[in-house]
């Protein structure tokens, strides 16, 4: 015998209200079979050569994980923006989630970076839709996105000749002052920072910082993790869109040894 759950009306209106945003959201500007939507930068300015992808799930791929028998189009799906910012992509039937990257040379790197979308949810292939982009500096990443954050990551470790554990990181005061534009080409602005256990600042824009670290009011002497500059009271350094280093390796990021 099946049980049956009781449904109560107001658990009815509430699905019937969601549906029914659903459906209203799908049919605006969308179209079966076609993914469409514009690209912005940090400014509002339409975004040519953003990169969209769209990544296919059905559920026959827990089924065949070889994908030999799929009945469905399996296949990635790309495409760049125009001169306008926009893109129009065909799908087939499943469920579609839409990416957007941005690529930009900068400080002599090339950085690969996620934009944020309006809607972070699957786009049924069958119906079609919108999903528009934006480039920001910083922010969460959707966890439907992979998560994480559209800033990059400052991290600062001790050494050996450390005058402090590396315990004491949430103590350290770490100021940045911008040195030219940020990434995308805006001014950028003073911070104040305070690293987390592990010495991470996360959420960064961007860019080339001078930057100074201050323990209990007292500035603390630090150098790019190169293992060979001196230490200074002040030190430059760039972001990077892949570190090594002896201790870590890392992407979007800048690192510092402290002493």
């Amino acid at each position: 015998m099946t049980a049956l759950r009781r449904i109560t009306v107001p658990t009815l209106l509430a699905l019937a209200a969601g549906l029914s945003a659903c459906s209203q959201a799908s049919a605006e500007g969308a179209k079966a079979h076609v993914i469409q939507g514009k690209a912005v930068d940090t400014q509002g300015r339409p975004l040519s050569g953003a990169k969209i992808i769209l990544d296919v799930y059905n559920h026959n791929d827990a089924l065949n994980t070889d994908h030999a028998t799929a009945t469905y189009d399996d296949t990635d799906k790309k495409a760049l923006t125009d001169g306008s910012g926009k893109y129009s992509v065909s799908c087939g039937p499943g469920g579609w989630r839409v990416f957007g990257m941005v690529e930009r040379k900068y400080n002599g790197d090339t950085f690969t970076l996620p934009l944020h979308p309006d809607n972070p949810k699957f786009v049924p292939g069958n119906d079609g839709g919108v999903r528009n982009f934006s480039w920001k500096l910083s922010g969460a990443i959707p966890n439907e996105q992979g998560g994480g954050f559209y800033g990059g990551t400052l991290k600062v470790v001790t050494t050996y000749e450390s005058s402090f554990r590396d315990d004491q990181y949430p103590n350290l005061e770490v100021q940045l002052e911008p040195v030219g534009p940020l990434i995308d080409g805006s001014a950028g602005k003073k911070l104040t920072l305070k690293p987390d256990k592990d010495g991470a600042m996360k959420d960064v824009p961007i860019g080339r910082y001078k930057v100074q670290v201050r323990l209990g009011g007292k500035p603390v002497t630090l150098r790019i993790d190169d293992n060979t500059s001196p230490f200074k009271d002040v030190a430059v350094v760039d972001f990077k869109s892949k570190a090594d280093s002896s201790w870590s390796h890392c992407t979007n990021c800048a690192q510092l040894e402290l002493r």
